[in-house]
């Protein structure tokens, strides 16, 4: 990739450019993150001053970006592809699906053993961009690579963020700000953590994000809080029913929170964490109607004012919602017509893809189709990366398929290495 070939070039003003360039600033904001001045960055990427080639300062300021110093080994060496033999790194594939390449180009943090664990001695808005870039990208990469890849990259930026807080200086304004983005992170590494299938630790990093939320007065942190927390107590309302009634209260939390404020999609989001723990309580007449008033909202069309992380509520969303909760409530082939519909929708990110898949093939298995089930199970299997959560979902298929089938060997081989 262009940051790789830049070092193994020796280009280091070119390397310094791309980084700059991919982690969305200014020279004058990038400056402030180094610790360099304007000019001086303008000056390296122009190749006018070769402050980078003395290694003290650049080990500095790999540190400043949070840059692993393992990802400076194509400079050493000479090639884009050094880094695989390095104790820890699996070769340029497996580099690449670590996100090993991907966050050194966006200038973010890799694994806990090799990235620093350096904090700036004061916060300016520079660094809530950053940490704010950092969120984007793990969610952005969530899509690709699944949550059990990401997440200790995530847990490395929860570490940084709570010593940002506790050790390093800001004004009050930026410290409600960096509040607010500590929030942001810890849901982050909750979501990540729930698709890991590590549900003790979503819980607690869930909790961690909304006490962020309310020592910054943030709503609308508040409420997307509150919907994961109720997507999360449904999820774990499979084996133990009573925790339906938990998603219910978080979803009145959230509408508390969203009260004065709240766009219709923002409305929609609570609406269908609404329908699904219905569901799961069995009531299908609450169920329906949180469902049509979701539809109602989305169909309001989208606001200026809505947030990011709303962007997930589409019409091809609620039928997934729909086919989820005709699931729940005992319906598998409706719910498999639902799941097809979606699938034929050409803008589900790839990891989405893979999730409903495996819904289908569970519906269909539940259906009587079991032969048809392991098809669309056993097509999705090497799909399926870093989401312990999708494979969870096709355990009912391997209980089916039997311990000697091919569909099940291939699935315990995923329990033991998530990286097929």
């Amino acid at each position: 990739m262009p940051v790789r070939q830049a070092l193994a070039a020796g280009d280091l003003a070119g390397f310094t450019a791309l980084v700059r360039t991919a982690m969305g600033l200014s020279q004058l904001q990038f400056a402030s993150l180094v610790g360099w001045s304007q000019s001086t960055v303008n000056r390296v990427e122009n190749g006018t001053r070769h402050t980078l080639y003395d290694i003290r300062e650049l080990l500095r300021f790999a540190d400043a970006i949070d840059m692993p110093r393992h990802a400076l080994t194509p400079l050493l060496l000479g090639s884009p592809l050094a880094v695989k033999d390095i104790e820890g790194v699996y070769g340029d594939m497996e580099m690449d699906r670590r996100h090993f390449a991907a966050v050194l180009a966006g200038g973010l943090a890799t694994g806990v053993s090799w990235g620093s664990s350096s904090i700036p001695r004061r916060i300016t808005p520079v660094q809530l961009r950053q940490l704010d870039a950092v969120v984007r990208r793990l969610y952005a990469d969530d899509q690709r690579m699944g949550g059990r890849l990401l997440l200790p990259l995530a847990l490395h930026q929860v570490t940084r963020v709570r010593r940002m807080l506790d050790e390093a200086d800001y004004t009050e304004a930026i410290g409600r700000r960096l509040v607010s983005a500590a929030g942001a992170l810890h849901l982050c590494a909750g979501w990540l953590a729930y698709d890991s299938g590590d549900h003790e630790l979503a819980r607690r990093l869930y909790g961690e994000a909304a006490m962020y939320a309310e020592q910054a007065g943030d709503d609308e942190l508040r409420v997307n809080v509150a919907s994961y927390r109720a997507m999360h107590a449904v999820r774990l309302a499979r084996s133990r029913p009573g925790r339906a009634r938990e998603a219910l209260r978080a979803v009145l939390i959230g509408r508390e929170a969203a009260r004065r404020w709240a766009t219709p999609r923002v409305h929609a989001v609570l609406a269908v964490r609404e329908a699904t723990a219905h569901a799961v309580l069995g009531d299908r007449t609450a169920c329906r109607a949180a469902l049509a008033a979701a539809w109602r909202e989305v169909e309001r069309g989208p606001h200026d004012d809505d947030p990011d992380w709303t962007a997930f509520i589409t019409e091809p969303t609620l039928t997934y919602f729909e086919g989820l909760t005709t699931m729940t409530l005992g319906s598998p082939v409706r719910a498999a017509d639902r799941f097809q519909r979606l699938l034929g929708e050409p803008a589900i990110g790839p990891r989405n893809r893979t999730y409903y898949h495996a819904c289908l093939a569970t519906a269909l298995l539940a259906s009587g189709a079991k032969s048809e089930a392991l098809t669309e199970g056993l097509a999705l299997l090497p799909h399926i990366g870093g989401s312990r959560r999708t494979l969870q979902e096709l355990a009912p298929l391997r209980q089916a398929a039997g311990a000697s089938s091919e569909f099940g060997h291939l699935y315990d081989r995923h329990l033991t290495d998530p990286i097929p």
